[in-house]
């Protein structure tokens, strides 16, 4: 029997993965930070910092696995009210 291996997937590869952004400056992080403090939706904290969702989500995933910010009520969401 032919042992296999299993396929991979990798992430952030090809072309709909070049606009994800992973440098930040200190200030753009300070700014992310004090907005989550705040409960500002992931949407506004991308329009702040003109980047991606993506991209906010990994600053996200980063900084919480790093002990710079804490998990949230509304998580990404946040939970400031969004008025149209």
């Amino acid at each position: 029997m032919m042992n296999r291996k299993p396929k991979k997937y990798i992430l952030f590869t090809g072309e709909a993965h070049d606009k994800v952004k992973f440098e930040f400056t200190t200030k753009q992080i300070e700014i992310f930070i004090t907005l989550w403090n705040l409960g500002c939706p992931i949407n506004k904290i991308v329009q702040r910092l003109c980047t991606s969702q993506v991209s906010a989500a990994l600053i996200a995933m980063v900084l919480e696995m790093s002990g710079r910010i804490k998990q949230r009520i509304g998580g990404l969401l946040g939970e400031q009210k969004v008025v149209s």
